[in-house]
């Protein structure tokens, strides 16, 4: 009896395991070991679990692998792991498979044109891997199922399939980001369910099929990026009524931008930025009352904003900067209700900014630098505490800034340089939390710097070309992030803080056409992330400090035009990497040195210093000595003008 059951049972096995076994003989598990086989590479991970088994079903349960009731396999999922080899013509035997996807793996190869067996299939996407060659577009005729197919950022070369115009059920279609050439296929329009076109990032030429406009259900259009089409936006498109995104940014268009893109009440993102459009924006373009970004810059476009755009009421993003815009910026512009973002720079736009700009709460990014905007700044810009890029410079602003930017604590960047603010600097500004940034040079602020800074975040302060006064607070050596310190042309006085030569990414000083005095701190010796030292136009005194070649980054040392006395530092002759030195026009004293890094320095380095001797003067006194002889000049001097006297005095 016992026989009778063990037959029974192997007869079940054998049944079971042609009913897993595909064409050819080989079983599922067969073709699954093949393909790891030629997926794994050198020093690939991934698919550990997939080993033999005697199991009829233990295939079933490898990682990334679905069967059905059968035993065979319907799903393949192989994503995330650095495989490294390629894809083998076996993958054709699982012709049941219903979803294939092996994504970022960083497979490469051709694509086996035994694939045309997967005629089950409904999702094919290879994204994101390094497959080259032209994509066999015959393997797709048998795949009337097919309703993804995504082989974004790949290597693939050649013109793109034309057959794909036969899959009536294709709703995603995505070939971006690879090395397609060629024009966009007339053909393409066929298909009539796809809802994504995503044929950006290649190298395709030619115009943009204007029968694409009838693609009833397509929701994204992605066209853009590297992409060097001829002419402009078809018309067309104008009835893709069920569009949310169309981006064709950075393609070559020419043209104005078509009035019939009004007509896309369902458009979200509109993005036809770094092109070479035309003409005024239209004002049509108001019916787009879904729209959330929009992005026209890097173009050539001319005009005033519409005054329609009042109508935008989702917008939450106007990028409109490199254009040649003009007029004042619509006083709406500050009641959008959704308003982020805001760039308009590089243009000519004129009078003031909207007095209610910031007050909807949830303005992040503004930036209108390089314009000819004036008046004071907005009082509200940061209500909703979401201010993070304050961008104002090279306009003529005037007045000063609100105390309220110093409540600010979600704001990154301050750039307001080259206008006409004036007041004090708020103090809170240096003690905000996220700011890295703060670029208020070329303005008439006045006053003094506030005595406490804390600004953990703070990569770069500039105010230089200002009329601050007072001294430099030594609470500067608070600022552990700073890299950059510019605070030339000011009024400034008193000594420079050691303080500030314990921040020890600091890389940038310069306090140039200042009053400061006192002695260069020794302590600037420890600060070895410095390449940039100015000090020049002050009255400091003393000397060089000796330990200045530990600076062994520093590639410009100016400290001309001060009172500095004393040799200079022979050590300096190793500094490599120092690229300029400048001592002029100081009370040094000595022979320059002639060796090492001097040898690069030419006499104007050095002039304006009268008692300081050329290295190749032979009546210069020796190094070091000048010090012990400077009594017996003064003395001598001295002694000579008594005696004149008493010469003239006989006569």
């Amino acid at each position: 009896m016992r026989s009778f059951y063990s037959y029974l049972l192997l007869y079940i096995s054998m049944i079971l395991l042609l009913f897993c076994t595909s064409t050819k003989g080989y079983s599922d598990l067969e073709v699954l070991l093949k393909l790891k086989s030629s997926m794994i590479g050198p020093k690939a991970s991934g698919v550990d679990d997939w080993e033999f088994s005697s199991s009829p079903s233990a295939h079933c349960h490898f990682s990334g692998v679905k069967c059905n009731e059968d035993y065979r396999v319907v799903a393949l999922n192989v994503s995330f792991a650095p495989l490294y080899g390629t894809i083998s013509p076996e993958i054709g035997l699982l012709n049941k498979l219903v979803n294939l996807t092996i994504s970022k793996v960083e497979l490469t190869g051709n694509i086996p044109t035994e694939m045309r067996n997967l005629t089950s299939l409904k999702t094919f996407n290879i994204s994101n891997n390094y497959f080259r060659g032209s994509f066999p577009g015959e393997i797709l005729t048998g795949m009337t199922q097919l309703e993804i197919l995504d082989a974004y950022n790949n290597n693939f070369t050649g013109l793109l399939p034309v057959e794909l115009a036969n899959l009536k059920h294709l709703k995603h279609l995505s070939f971006g980001g690879n090395y397609f050439t060629g024009e966009v296929p007339d053909k393409y329009s066929d298909i009539q369910s796809l809802e994504y076109l995503g044929l950006n990032a290649n190298d395709l030429t030619g115009k943009i099929p204007a029968s694409l406009g009838r693609l009833k259900n397509l929701k994204s259009l992605i066209l853009g990026y590297f992409n060097a089409f001829h002419g402009g936006i078809p018309p067309e498109f104008g009835s893709l009524t069920q569009l949310k995104i169309l981006d064709m940014a950075s393609c070559n268009l020419t043209g104005e931008v078509p009035e019939s893109l009004g007509n896309l009440k369902r458009l979200r993102t509109l993005l036809l930025q770094q092109n070479s459009l035309t003409g005024r924006i239209p004002s049509k373009l108001a019916g787009l009352t879904s729209l959330k970004d929009l992005d026209l810059s890097l173009n050539e476009l001319t005009g005033e904003i519409p005054e329609s755009f009042s109508a935008l009421q989702n917008i939450s993003m106007i990028l409109l900067f490199k254009n040649k815009l003009h007029g004042s910026i619509p006083s709406y512009v500050g009641d959008l209700p959704q308003l982020a973002g805001l760039k308009l720079w590089e243009n000519n736009f004129t009078g003031e900014l909207p007095e209610n700009l910031g007050r909807n709460g949830k303005l992040c990014n503004l930036d209108v630098s390089s314009n000819y905007l004036t008046g004071s700044i907005p009082l509200d810009l940061c209500k909703g505490g979401t201010l993070q890029a304050l961008i104002l410079m090279d306009n003529f602003f005037f007045g000063p800034l609100s105390e309220k930017l110093g409540n600010c604590k979600s704001l990154t960047k301050i750039r307001i340089k080259k206008n006409n603010l004036n007041g004090t600097i708020p103090a809170r500004i240096f003690n905000l939390p996220l700011l890295s940034f703060v670029e208020l040079d070329h303005n008439f602020f006045a006053g003094e710097l506030p005595p406490r800074m804390s600004g953990d975040s703070l990569e770069m302060l500039k105010i230089s070309n200002n009329l601050i006064s007072g001294e430099i607070p030594p609470a500067i050596g608070n600022l552990r992030s700073l890299q950059v310190l510019e605070i030339a042309r000011n009024k400034l006085s008193g000594e420079i803080p050691e303080q500030i030569f314990e921040i020890k990414v600091l890389s940038k000083i310069n306090i140039r056409n200042n009053n400061i005095t006192g002695e260069i701190p020794p302590s600037i010796s420890r600060c070895t992330s410095l390449t940039s030292i100015d000090f020049s136009q002050n009255s400091l005194s003393g000397e060089i400090p000796k330990g200045i070649n530990k600076l062994v980054h520093l590639s410009n040392l100016n400290v001309s035009r001060n009172r500095l006395t004393g040799e200079i530092p022979a050590e300096i002759e190793n500094m490599t990497s120092l690229a300029t030195l400048d001592v002029s026009d100081n009370n040094l004293i000595g022979r320059v040195p002639s060796a090492g890094q001097f040898l690069f320095f030419d006499d104007s380095s050095f002039s304006g210093n009268p008692n300081l001797c050329p290295s190749n003067d032979s009546h210069c006194p020796a190094r070091g000595s000048s010090h012990g002889h400077a009594p017996c000049f003064a003395a001598s001097k001295l002694i000579i003008t008594i005696i004149l006297l008493i010469i003239l005095e006989g006569n």
